[in-house]
Parts: C-alpha cells; structure tokens; sequence
C-alpha cells in the first residue's frame, strides 16, 4: 500500500492535518509542500477529499490506492477532527468549507475534483456551490440528503444531542466491536488500523473519540439549520450521487417513519432520485446492500466508478 505524506498548512485561523498522495511530487527538506507544489507537475486534475463526521483523512486509504496513480490525491483533516486543530468555533458548513478553499490557496492548488462522504459531502455541496470555479466535479458519497428536519418525529434538540456511539470506551477493543457493529462488513487489519485513527489513548487505558461531543454537537446544530436542497440547482460542474442505496421503483413512496436501517436506505434513495432532477449535470451511481462507510466496504468501485467520471 502506497504510504501518503502526512503534513500541516494554515488555512486562515485553523490549522489542518492532510494526507498527501503523489509520488510525482517534489517534497522539500523540511516536509513542507510550498505553494506552487502543484504546478505544472501533472495534467491530471487533484482530487480533494472531505471525511465524514468523526472520521479522520484517513478514511480514504484504502480508495486512494485506486486513484493515486492518475490523480493527485489531497485528504484533509477536517476543522475539529483527527490532527487539525480544534478550535471552539467555527463547525457551520460554510466556514469548515471556506477552511479547505483557504488550505487549497495556501498549497496553490487551482480547480480541482472533490469527493466528500457523509458530513464531508455536505461540506462538499457547500464548497461547490460557492466556489464554482474551482470544483471540476463534485462526488458526494452517501450524502445526507435529508434534511433532519424533515425526519418523522425528529426535534432540534434529540438531533443535536443524539450520538449513536459514546465519546468515551474503556479499551480499544470495545471500540472496534461498537464499530463492528455499526460497520457490518468484512474488517480487514487495513480497516482497523483507518478506525483507529478516529481515536486517542488516555493514560487511564480508555480511549476517547479525537471529535470531542460540544464539537459534535455544534456539527449536528450547523446540520440542522443548513437547507441543503437550495445548494444543488447552484452546481454547475458535474455531479456524482453515489447513495447507499437502491434506484426507487416508480410510484414508490417515501417511508412514514425513519427509526431502521431499511428505513432509512429507502429514504436516501428517494433523495438522491429527487435531488439528482435538480443538478444540471447529475448522475447516479445507486450502492444497494451496502453500509453508509462505502470507501471502506467497497473502495474499488468506488474507485473505478470515480476515475470513469473524472475522464467524461
């Protein structure tokens, strides 16, 4: 496996942790890349990739191993998660957005591809919308299309507070069995050693989640005031919805209630139908039977069917 560069640049008030894949790049001495690292280095057009909510750049290990040797490869730890900093402010999706274009400047990157999953697609459509100019395509991975406002019996404060995993385990193996259990696939070292960058040892034995929960919860609280569905007729570049989900049936209707999986699996796929009639330039890669960590269950189509839009 291909081992990335892991460095730091400054973006704006925050500084943030990315992981770097590119062989054809020269490094300085000092493990710095300098502004004008990516010019003129290759045609090919980098990929930035936003992790979803609690995860870490990471995640996208075992995917870059599919795109890497065709494209520069830029995943960022965002504001809050893994080695960035974590400031007390700023987790509404417009200013962790506005991070990554300020980190992009600063290593002197121009238009580039982004590919965002869960949390880290909501950044993404935010960026997108934005910024036009500098997004070539736009890939949101099992994005949260459904705004939890619109959840059945869903209320402000359950949403902001809700976590379906605790901040704190008392070993690391009881965090990787939760995580077995919320992640039902086939674990490899290779997944356990991503997951584990998800979290910090404590002297007491225990281990703590790196995203502390006030963070979350202000993550959660930006969720639910953002209305996502004014981004999408915004976009101008094209577009990749990859859902894990199946193409609903014609005629479907949406389920009444969103407490379990299947529920929720049916909801996402009638989102990305409808948002999909919205964006200008849109297709649908539909990922029946598969978890909401699609980078880690199934990388290489994610991969290849990432690197066959990029070349449309």
């Amino acid at each position: 496996m291909f081992e990335p560069r892991s460095s730091f640049v400054d973006a704006g008030d925050v500084r943030l942790h990315y992981l770097e894949w590119d062989p054809t790049i020269h490094k300085s001495s000092a493990g710095e890349a300098s502004p004008a690292a990516y010019e003129d280095t290759t045609d090919d057009i980098p990929v930035v990739l936003l992790h979803g909510l609690a995860a870490t750049a990471d995640t996208w290990r075992l995917l870059a191993e599919h795109l890497y040797q065709r494209h520069p490869l830029l995943a960022f730890d965002l504001r809050g998660h893994g080695l960035s900093a974590q400031p007390e402010t700023g987790y509404d999706l417009t200013t962790v957005a506005e991070d990554i274009i300020s980190g992009m400047a600063t290593l002197g990157l121009g238009q580039v591809a982004v590919v965002g999953h869960g949390w880290g697609a909501r950044v993404a459509l935010v960026l997108a919308a934005r910024h036009s100019a500098l997004v070539s395509h736009l890939v949101l991975v099992d994005c949260p299309h459904v705004e939890p406002r619109h959840w059945p019996g869903m209320t402000r404060e359950r949403f902001i507070r809700e976590k379906a995993t605790p901040e704190l385990y008392p070993s690391r193996a009881a965090y990787l069995q939760a995580l077995r259990t919320e992640m039902p696939f086939a674990w490899t070292p290779e997944i356990e050693r991503i997951v584990l960058t998800y979290i910090r040892d404590l002297p007491d034995g225990t281990v703590q989640e790196r995203l502390r929960s006030e963070l979350q919860c202000a993550i959660r609280e930006s969720l639910w005031e953002d209305r996502a569905l004014s981004y999408y007729s915004k976009l101008s570049c094209p577009v990749l919805l990859v859902p894990a989900a199946d193409r609903p049936l014609p005629g479907e209707e949406p389920p009444e209630r969103l407490e379990h999986a299947d529920e929720f699996a049916a909801a996402k796929g009638q989102m990305a139908a409808q948002v999909a009639r919205a964006i200008q330039h849109c297709s649908v890669l539909w990922m029946p039977e598969t978890a909401h960590d699609i980078q880690l269950q199934r990388p290489q189509v994610l991969g290849e069917a990432i690197l066959k839009f990029l070349e449309e």
